[in-house]
């Protein structure tokens, strides 16, 4: 940022210097105080030529009709020194001749072509004219101006040539609509990419026209003298619109990113300073012709005027309150979600040709936080989370907190190596335990990068990809960083369509029941059943619970799932028993979500009642994941044990269960998880599941194994006391006439069913 302030800053310093040098050396030499004037002029034309023409050749087409104008205005504006220089050493005259000022003003009618097509351009993509008003009233006040101390006195000395008087006039006229044109072309570059570029231009024509005025005036008055003031205004103003054109030049290759910042507008305050200018003037023009009445107006007016800035600035800081709020998080303070969106967007708009990656940052378990600490321990966690954050933050990188736990990095001029070191730096900063209040918290990230522009070209397209990628870290163990790739994209499109359809499935009858018997081990007589869902999309065909399930506990769509399997499940049952089917109990599983919902119990009270089935023909399956919060667990299985519904934990030796607490809850069916079954076949006398079931045993529970698929499988188990199991070695899942099929063998149903027994 220096080093662009620097260039512009030494190149007007040494236009001062070597300008002021000259006048201060040959001080009283009128003639050649313009010569010097002159050639520091052309040599100035020539340089900013160079620098326009540098400008139209990288150009874009919308750009380059613009940038030749200039160059041809700058060209007719450096041939009127020329003249000037050349009449100056042949005839020996000092002043400016006609034919200078009929090339220079053609200079300016070219000048204002190039800024009405520039407006013109930019004035299609501006939304608003809320710069009219501002824009109107200054034209005024400098209209009234010119012609009160430029215009008027130019008429009333027309008794010379014609063509000077018209010359005089044009002169005037044109500089006002340069001026108007610059004023609204200011107001429409605010927002723009070529805000810097062009403010140099501006700028030059601002010092411009305000020269050109007071020439005349001076001209008129007969004060002005070679080396005023007016002739290094010129100067400079001609060299600001070449920097224009070398600024436009270099930011074609620059690797600098612009950031746009909220800027302060004053806007409000430019009519009052116009009309403060003009009543100044106005109150000159009477000189000491004032009585009481215009004292008491003027007096009034300045009073009004006063209270009025008052309340602009007042305004201006609410303003500027309320727009720190719109686009700041209040907990971090750092900039929001519409701050994000605004910025991705300009810079996408700004830097087409860039390359810059998203960051996607959530937290691990945040949620397990807020649940177990509470919101006030979970805020202090994200505000510290913010601030280590930002320590990892360095040139080229924006910072944003989304909302909730999630929180985005912007990286300009990013590579794949750039995006790891600032992956692996934040998955470092987090090693170590938040210090909140009296606890320390142990959080970590999960981060997914997308980048542009391989991975899109819209800001919803790169967003939603880095969410990808970051659900990818999760799934791979959290605590990482993934990388965005298209078949990530594949399958966050299938998840979405999953997730959209599952909303319908239940209504559109897409789901269908499967049930894979439990066996008595050793006779392999049927003695219970399991159901299990199963789901054939019109479309994708048969989706595995495997792939449905947890998009549906992401989503919650579990618990209305879960209500229709237990209802289907025990209608079923209860129709086989009421079709003289022996009475089989029949196993249900039920997630953590819809266990912990707050109706539960009254679903399954609802289901039995409605369906007509006796409760001591359902089991329900729940996960060891309801031990985290023990006391409610307690109380729902207790209520469930009185009504005579059977308890059994599914996938045993998965979780964290704890013994202390296992032994207290109304547990009567321990099953045994497929991985460790099959281990069986490796290890005959794995001790894991000999512990198991020595623990189910003592705890005097029920032990089925589940997914036994060799007879080596049922032999161990048999052998280490576990009698009830289930899996492919007896039967898969299969559809309710299959499985009436089988409840129709004789041979393959238990002599007697009790409670789930085999007698």
């Amino acid at each position: 940022m220096l080093k662009q302030i620097l260039f512009p800053v030494s190149i007007l310093s040494l236009a001062i210097f070597l300008f002021y040098s000259w006048t201060l050396s040959f001080h009283g030499n009128p003639w050649l105080i313009t010569v010097g004037t002159n050639m520091l002029q052309i040599l100035i034309g020539v340089i900013s030529f160079i620098w326009l023409f540098q400008a139209y050749r990288v150009a874009g087409p919308k750009q380059k009709l613009f940038w030749l104008l200039f160059q041809i205005g700058l060209l007719f504006y450096t041939s009127g020194n020329l003249i000037w220089v050349y009449l100056q050493f042949s005839q020996g005259i000092q002043d400016s001749t006609i034919h200078s000022s009929v090339v220079w003003l053609t200079s300016y009618l070219i000048f204002l072509a190039a800024l009405i097509s520039k407006i013109r351009e930019m004035s299609k993509g501006f939304g608003g004219n809320s710069y009219i008003f501002n824009v109107a009233v200054f034209m005024v006040t400098a209209a009234s101006i010119s012609f009160h101390y430029l215009i008027k006195p130019v008429l009333e000395m027309s008794d010379d040539s014609w063509l000077i008087t018209l010359t005089a006039l044009i002169y005037p006229v044109a500089d006002l609509t340069i001026l108007l044109v610059v004023i609204i072309l200011y107001y429409l570059i605010r927002k723009n990419k070529q805000q810097n570029v062009l403010l140099f231009l501006i700028t030059g024509f601002f010092i411009q026209v305000p020269a050109d005025f007071l020439y005349v005036y001076l001209s008129i008055k007969g004060s002005y003298q070679p080396g005023h003031l007016v002739d290094i205004a010129w100067l400079l103003s001609i060299l600001l619109i070449g920097l224009s054109g070398y600024y436009a030049k270099s930011n074609t290759n620059s690797k600098v990113w612009n950031h746009k910042r909220p800027e302060k507008n004053n806007d409000a305050a430019y009519p009052y300073l116009s009309i403060l200018i003009l009543l100044v003037l106005v109150v000159y023009s009477y000189q000491d012709e004032f009585n009481g009445l215009s004292m008491g107006l003027l007096i009034t007016f300045f009073l009004v005027l006063g209270r009025q800035m008052q309340v602009l600035r007042k305004n201006r800081q609410l303003v500027e309150q309320y727009r720190y709020l719109a686009y700041h998080d209040q907990l971090t303070d750092l900039r929001n979600r519409s701050s994000f969106k605004e910025e991705i967007e300009n810079l996408l708009a700004d830097y087409p040709t860039k390359q810059m990656a998203l960051l996607l940052i959530d937290l691990d378990q945040f949620k397990v936080v807020n649940d177990t600490l509470g919101h006030h321990i979970g805020d202090q966690v994200l505000i510290k989370t913010a601030e280590r954050l930002q320590t990892a933050m360095e040139k080229n990188m924006m910072l944003f907190r989304l909302g909730g736990d999630e929180f985005i990095i912007v990286i300009l001029d990013a590579t794949d190596e750039k995006c790891e070191a600032v992956a692996n730096k934040l998955l470092d900063l987090f090693h170590k335990s938040l210090d909140v209040d009296e606890f320390e918290v142990h959080i970590t990230p999960s981060i997914g990068i997308s980048r542009y522009p391989e991975h899109g070209h819209r800001p919803e397209d790169l967003m939603k990809n880095a969410d990808a990628a970051m659900y990818l870290s999760k799934e791979n163990g959290k605590n990482g960083y993934s990388f965005f790739n298209v078949e990530l994209s594949q399958e966050k499109v299938r998840k979405m369509t999953i997730e959209n359809a599952l909303k319908k499935a239940i209504r559109k009858d897409q789901f269908v029941l499967y049930y894979q018997p439990k066996v008595v081990l050793g006779t392999k007589k049927i003695i219970g059943m399991e159901a299990l869902l199963r789901w054939q999309h019109p479309e994708l065909g048969w989706i595995s619970p495997v792939e449905f399930i947890p998009v549906a506990e992401e989503t919650g769509q579990i618990v209305s799932i879960g209500e229709w399997v237990l209802e289907e499940a025990c209608r079923q049952n209860k129709r086989w028993q009421d079709a003289g089917y022996p009475p089989l109990t029949v196993s249900v599983n039920v997630s953590v979500l819809q266990f912990k919902h707050g109706k539960f119990l009254e679903t399954v009270e609802q289901v039995l009642e409605k369906t007509g089935l006796d409760t001591r023909y359902l089991e329900l399956e729940i996960t060891e994941s309801i031990m985290q919060n023990i006391k409610e667990s307690k109380r729902i299985l207790i209520s469930l044990q009185q009504m005579g519904i059977k308890i059994s934990i599914d996938d045993f030796g998965t979780g964290y269960s704890s013994l202390n607490v296992l032994q207290k809850l109304p547990i009567d069916t321990l099953k045994i998880d497929k991985s460790f079954i099959d281990e069986l076949d490796v290890d005959a006398m794995n001790p894991m599941v000999k512990a198991i079931i020595d623990l189910g045993l003592n705890l005097d529970m029920t032990l089925v194994a589940e997914g036994i698929e060799s007879e080596n499988q049922m032999k161990v188990l048999i052998e280490h006391g576990c009698t009830i199991g289930q899996g492919y070695l007896f039967s898969k899942p299969v559809a309710p006439e299959d499985f009436e099929e089988l409840m129709q063998i004789p041979e393959l149903m238990a002599d007697k069913i009790e409670q789930g027994t085999a007698r």
